[in-house]
């Protein structure tokens, strides 16, 4: 039965990021898992590869953008990890930053090169920033007294513009971290102890250009820019919550209050820049101390 339910559990979780929107967000972060946990199953075959591919085909019927997505975000991501395990490597940054970016290229090129469909999306994003807007105020809200909410209130197709121009990060931040998740809990279950997660410093260079084109006052290029920007910090921020949860265990902190720690972080945004600032400096500083030889040392050739 598992190989019919992993699947079918699989889409359904995703499939209510277009339904049930509140619910989705958070449902669709474990699809590619589910993936990854039917990939491994002994008795997985054609016939229930067809299977999944027929649950796909009907999901492509129904909407076929949200389909092309979980085949880029979920299917892809599982498939990667799946045979990136299998190399025996084990660093975490490779499956949060590689399979991520055809989803990034598929609505960097949706929103940056096709003018009509991003026109589209900005009615869309215009017509929900005005609703919510209203519900607002006839609320009687506080917020609709904040001046920076007057200020969106009365220029809602310039931020309908700016939110569907970020579009491509919010997209590669969705599947990096839903990657991200998927990789690590698989590890586990399959008892692979996972490097520290450390990306290449070398990608520095990316964030500074990022911070670079926000300053050229061409319209696509500081969105651009500000789209590494997003992507990048996103990227330090695994890095910074790594070191975290290091030190927390090295200093035997109780996982109660582990997870009342990273409730909090998660609860409060200027906590994540923290945290993502965190990560961006152990780029030059040592942040975790004094390592273990054992973790440092890359896969032996008998986990190849």
């Amino acid at each position: 039965m598992q190989f019919i339910l992993y699947p079918l559990a699989s889409i359904l979780f995703y499939s209510l990021v277009a339904f049930l929107p509140q619910v989705g967000v958070i449902s669709a972060v474990f699809s590619p898992l589910l993936i990854l946990l039917y990939l491994d199953l002994p008795k997985r075959n054609r016939f229930s590869d067809f299977y999944l591919a027929g649950l796909i085909a009907v999901l492509g019927g129904f909407i076929p953008i949200l389909a092309g997505f979980y085949l880029i975000a979920v299917i892809f991501p599982a498939l990667f990890i799946q045979r990136y395990l299998k190399t025996g490597r084990r660093e975490q940054w490779v499956p949060s930053v590689l399979p991520p970016l055809g989803a990034f290229f598929a609505v960097f090129i949706a929103v940056f090169l096709f003018k009509q469909l991003n026109t589209s999306m900005t009615d869309v994003a215009q017509e929900g920033i005005e609703t919510i807007i209203k519900a607002l105020q006839t609320a009687k809200s506080p917020i609709a007294e904040d001046p920076y909410f007057l200020k969106v209130a009365q220029n809602t197709r310039q931020a309908a513009q700016s939110i569907v121009m970020i579009f491509p990060a919010v997209n590669f931040i969705f599947a990096s971290f839903s990657a991200h998740i998927a990789f690590n809990l698989y590890a586990r279950m399959k008892r692979v102890q996972l490097l520290k997660y450390r990306l290449p410093d070398g990608l520095v260079w990316v964030l500074i250009a990022g911070f670079a084109l926000i300053f050229v006052n061409q319209t696509q290029v500081r969105h651009t820019g500000l789209n590494l920007i997003l992507i990048m910090m996103t990227l330090y921020a695994y890095q910074g919550f790594d070191i975290v949860a290091y030190w927390m265990i090295r200093l035997r902190i109780f996982p109660i209050i582990r997870a009342l720690i990273f409730v909090f972080i998660f609860s409060e945004p200027p906590a994540i820049i923290l945290i993502a600032l965190l990560g961006l400096f152990s780029v030059w500083f040592n942040l975790y101390g004094k390592q273990d030889k054992i973790e440092e040392q890359p896969p032996s050739d008998s986990q190849n």
